[in-house]
């Protein structure tokens, strides 16, 4: 007997949900095409961060509640957001001057905690650290919220093409299957800002790719080709002219 979904609730900031409510006025619900049919509650979504506007799209809108990676720094202090904001995110990603980027970086750091507790952001960690970000993302998944994942390399900007994907969602695939003895599905997404338009890819699992000896580099590298199909396909192919531009520049990332 099939067991019915079980929807968990998840309350939300305060301030979070008034932001959110401001942000419906300008980030209008996008066009969304499921090809993957009935989505799970638990799974792991990789997607393209489009900049700002991703993120915020995903949080809004996607079907199914998730809980996004992001730069762990966002998630400290606010001597550590102001850092990441003005010399990762202004000055490095949007090539702005540290003056400029200074004035933005002390406002936005003032308020972003909040944002990313609202999102229910998992603070994303380059080191050993790391297994930090593993263990919160199977707790999220084990109170069944999928994990959204942004693995693009942005540090050059944003592109409407990705460029390439780091592995940190295959490494999370791995320690599911390896603690609970099973796959978990791998589901492509893509969003373009200038159409409106989410794509929902059919999923995928790790064991497809590791019959065919794959690395975990190239899983991801396959992945990249999978998400970039999807814009191509079904953005790309409705409207050769599209609205949305390479370096994208809006608000600060949540990026693997």
């Amino acid at each position: 007997m099939k067991n019915k979904k079980k929807k968990t609730k998840y309350s939300k900031q305060p301030i979070w949900r008034g932001f959110a409510g401001l942000l419906k006025i300008f980030f209008k619900k996008p066009k969304i095409t499921n090809l993957a049919g009935e989505l799970p509650q638990k799974a792991i979504y990789v997607a393209n961060h489009s900049a700002m506007a991703g993120p915020v799209i995903y949080n809004l809108y996607f079907p199914e509640p998730l809980s996004p990676w992001g730069a762990y720094p966002m998630l400290e202090g606010y001597k550590s957001r102001f850092k990441y904001l003005r010399d990762v995110y202004f000055v490095q990603k949007r090539g702005m001057n540290k003056a400029f980027a200074s004035f933005l970086a002390s406002f936005e750091a003032c308020f972003s905690i909040w944002i990313y507790k609202g999102m229910k952001v998992i603070p994303s960690y380059p080191d050993g650290r790391m297994l930090k970000t593993l263990r919160l993302s199977l707790e999220t998944l084990n109170n069944n919220r999928s994990v959204i994942i942004f693995p693009e390399n942005s540090n050059e900007g944003y592109h409407e093409t990705l460029k390439s994907f780091s592995a940190g969602f295959v490494t999370l695939a791995e320690r599911y299957a390896k603690v609970y003895n099973e796959d978990i599905p791998i589901y492509p997404v893509y969003y373009h800002k200038g159409n409106n338009k989410m794509i929902i890819g059919k999923p995928h699992t790790l064991s497809e790719f590791k019959q065919q000896g794959l690395t975990r580099q190239q899983i991801a590298d396959t992945f990249c080709d999978i998400v970039n199909g999807l814009f191509i396909n079904y953005v790309k192919s409705d409207n050769p002219t599209t609205a949305q531009t390479d370096n994208i520049a809006d608000l600060e990332p949540l990026e693997d």
